[in-house]
This record gives C-alpha cells, sequence and structure tokens, in this order.
C-alpha cells in the first residue's frame, strides 16, 4: 500500500510540475526567416548593448531600408528582437499570447525595462518571454520564442522558427 502512495504521491509531483510550465505555444504558427548577411548588416540592423530592441514586420516593410529577400518571413504579427541586461539578444513574436491578434503587438516598456501588452496589460520578462504580470500571469501565456544563429561566413545572423 505505501508503494502505491509513494507511485501516486511521484505522478502528482510530475503532473503539477509539468503543468507549471505555462503555455507556449498559443500564437498560430508562421514562418519566420530574416537574414542578417554579414557582421555589418547586424550592426546596422541588429541589436548590441543593453536593453536595444528593434521590431521586424515584413508586410510594413519594418524596419525601413532592411534588405528582405524572397525566403524571409517575420512570423505572426512580427518579431521583436531585443537584449535583456547583459546585453544577450532574445527574438519574440510581436503578438501578446493573451490577445492573439496580429494587429496587437507587444512593446518595450522603457519604465519598467519589460515587454508590454498595450491592450490586455500584461508584461512579459525580456530574458525569458515568461509572464510577469496580468491575464498573461493568471493564464501562464509566455510569447512565442524564435532562435538567433551565427548566419554565413562573414559573421551574418539567422533569426529563424
Amino acid at each position: 500500500m505505501k508503494k502505491l502512495q509513494a507511485i501516486l504521491l511521484l505522478l502528482l509531483a510530475i503532473i503539477i510540475a509539468g503543468c507549471d510550465a505555462g503555455d507556449r505555444d498559443r500564437i498560430p504558427a508562421a514562418a519566420v526567416r530574416v537574414e542578417f548577411a554579414s557582421q555589418a548588416m547586424w550592426n546596422q540592423y541588429g541589436v548590441s548593448g543593453s536593453f536595444i530592441h528593434r521590431q521586424f514586420i515584413l508586410s510594413q516593410k519594418i524596419p525601413a531600408g532592411f534588405p528582405y529577400t524572397l525566403s524571409s518571413a517575420t512570423g505572426y504579427a512580427g518579431l521583436m528582437l531585443i537584449t535583456n541586461e547583459h546585453a544577450v539578444p532574445f527574438v519574440y513574436d510581436l503578438c501578446c499570447p493573451v490577445e492573439i491578434n496580429s494587429n496587437i503587438r507587444i512593446e518595450f516598456d522603457e519604465e519598467n525595462l519589460c515587454l508590454r501588452c498595450p491592450k490586455c496589460g500584461s508584461t512579459y520578462d525580456i530574458s525569458t518571454g515568461g509572464p510577469m504580470s496580468g491575464p498573461a500571469k493568471d493564464g501562464r501565456y509566455f510569447l512565442q520564442v524564435y532562435h538567433i544563429a551565427p548566419y554565413g561566413t562573414a559573421g551574418g545572423q539567422l533569426i529563424y522558427r
């Protein structure tokens, strides 16, 4: 009987721990590919330094002058490329996972050094995309995260899904 209780307790702990991870897949799947062909291109359009941020929205040609290619794609609502206090870059979909509307885009909150939805007021941690306050925290809804990797031979970077 004690063995059965121990097994049930272990299963309950695993279920609780698994549920605590939060929801990271609320945003509809969309292609993501932004190429920075060289270090010079990253220096011009990328991010460096603490709390530097830039949006990439292909349909609106943001940022102006960025050389998008035929294979470029900027996710469901666009991309937020941002650095944390240690100048480490992160990429998130601009779509708020509470609103799930491609026209409601998260913004950088300079006062609180976080990302914030202008409609529901939810705030998100820059380094994890995790919810800090608002309906996103209540529902444990994380921002959709994308990846950055070295690209090409000229010191470029690639943002991808």
